[in-house]
């Protein structure tokens, strides 16, 4: 089978640099020579559905959400959910933002309170946060109106939204308000405080849809590796596939074959954390490839698509264009 590595597309750090500078982007060499001998494949919306797209072939209208639904067995068919990942946002005159690390991340002992806590203010019959890997999905019968995007694409951005028009959209409005109301002097966030950890101040309800049942995989991974601990959705496909899900993705290179491997980082604009990809992910692919160890190598940087073909002998054309021209092209 061919492998499947797969990752957010790269954000422009805030260096000051104009947004074509390539100084703005740190060296990659490995995943240069990879794209380079690479043929590019449809783009999609987003890098998970570039995966959706390589495992699930058949099934274009695949929702992501529903997906990480597959990590709440007990879900029933048809339940409203959309992802819920708490921020911490600044105010600025007129607008939110979302500064860099503005996604948090919340050991399991504070990420089990807040959630326990958002379930007895807000909890009902038809309404509440779950655990899904270290994420969590909100079931709700409004929760399916929750359109804006993946709050990792939005760092450093202003948190615009449009109006509500629709009764569910206005609903999943007011329970964000709700929400921040109630966060905002939350006994939770003041102990964060106290250990001089920036407060969540905001849950950002996205990628809202339905829980459904999922069509078999045109690929059936025995591993899905994730270079950070898993999120929800890595968490439901992992059970859907029936693949043995591993958090660290070290080791997986002796099982090529048999792993998808997802290197989601936390903060996409981190140039070290995409270093550290270069070495010990993408420069052991390029190797291992060269090697003849498997036929092909799937790309999924971002929306772009690739497939790196064999070459027997292997020599890599002349570079032209830097890895992040070519993703961004």
């Amino acid at each position: 089978m061919t492998p499947l590595i797969a990752m957010p597309g790269p954000v422009l750090p805030e260096t000051g640099y104009a947004a074509g500078d390539a100084r703005a982007w740190p060296p990659m060499p490995a995943l240069d020579d990879l794209l380079h001998a690479a043929r590019r494949l449809p783009d999609h919306a987003h890098w998970r559905q570039g995966v959706m797209a390589a495992l699930f072939p058949h099934d274009e209208s695949l929702q992501a959400v529903a997906v990480a639904a597959r990590a709440l067995p007990s879900l029933p068919a048809g339940s409203g959910v959309c992802f819920a990942t708490p921020l911490h946002v600044v105010a600025g005159i007129s607008r939110v933002h979302l500064p860099p690390g503005g996604r948090l991340q919340l050991d399991d002992a504070v990420r089990e309170a807040w959630r326990e806590a958002f379930n007895r203010e807000f909890g009902s019959a038809q309404m509440a946060l779950h655990a899904a890997g270290t994420g969590w999905l909100l079931q709700a019968p409004f929760a399916p109106a929750a359109v804006d995007p993946d709050p990792a694409d939005l760092a450093g951005q202003a948190l615009a939204r449009e109006a509500s028009r629709e009764p569910a959209a206005r609903a999943l409005r007011r329970l964000g308000a709700e929400v921040e109301m109630w966060l905002a002097d939350h006994p939770l966030n003041r102990e964060a405080q106290q250990r001089q950890l920036p407060p969540l101040n905001c849950l950002w309800f996205w990628g809202g849809g339905h829980s459904a049942a999922l069509p078999e995989p045109g690929w059936r991974p025995q591993r899905v590796a994730s270079a950070l601990p898993a999120d929800g959705w890595t968490t439901g496909l992992a059970a859907h596939l029936g693949a043995t899900l591993v958090d660290d993705a070290e080791g997986w290179q002796e099982q090529w074959t048999e792993s998808l491997l997802l290197l989601a980082p936390h903060d996409v604009a981190d140039a070290a954390w995409w270093q550290q990809a270069e070495r010990r992910w993408l420069a052991p692919a390029r190797e291992a490839l060269r090697a003849g160890k498997f036929r092909n190598l799937r790309l999924q940087i971002g929306a772009s698509a690739w497939l790196v073909p064999p070459r027997v002998p292997w020599r890599w054309p002349r570079r032209r264009h830097a890895w992040h021209a070519l993703v961004n092209a």
